[in-house]
C-alpha cells in the first residue's frame, strides 16, 4: 500500500499508470498489475501485483522502467507498506 501527500497524488499516480502500461505490455509473468486508489483527499491506495512465480517478480524489480518509475517519484515522500502473499485461485 502507499500514501503520499494529498497534493503529490496526481504527480505520483501518472507516474504509477506509466508504470502500469510498461508492465502490462511488457512482462507476460506478471499476471496482475493493478492500481487501487482508497482515498484521494488522503492520498492512500496499494499496487496490486500478481506474478507467475518469484523469478518473475524478481526480473519485474530488475527492469528499466521499474526503476524509472522510482527515479519520477523519488522527491515525493511515500510511504510504502508491503504485504505478500500467495493466489489460491
Amino acid at each position: 500500500m502507499f500514501q503520499v501527500p494529498a497534493n503529490d497524488l496526481d504527480r505520483f499516480l501518472g507516474a504509477a499508470r506509466q508504470e502500469l502500461r510498461a508492465v502490462r505490455e511488457n512482462e507476460p509473468g506478471c499476471l496482475r498489475f493493478d492500481i487501487i486508489v482508497f482515498d484521494e483527499a488522503e492520498g492512500r491506495g496499494a499496487f496490486v501485483e500478481v506474478f507467475a512465480d518469484e523469478s518473475a517478480a524478481e526480473k519485474h524489480r530488475e527492469l528499466a522502467h521499474f526503476k524509472e518509475f522510482f527515479a519520477a517519484i523519488d522527491d515525493i515522500d511515500v510511504q510504502w507498506t508491503t504485504n505478500r502473499g500467495e493466489a489460491i485461485a
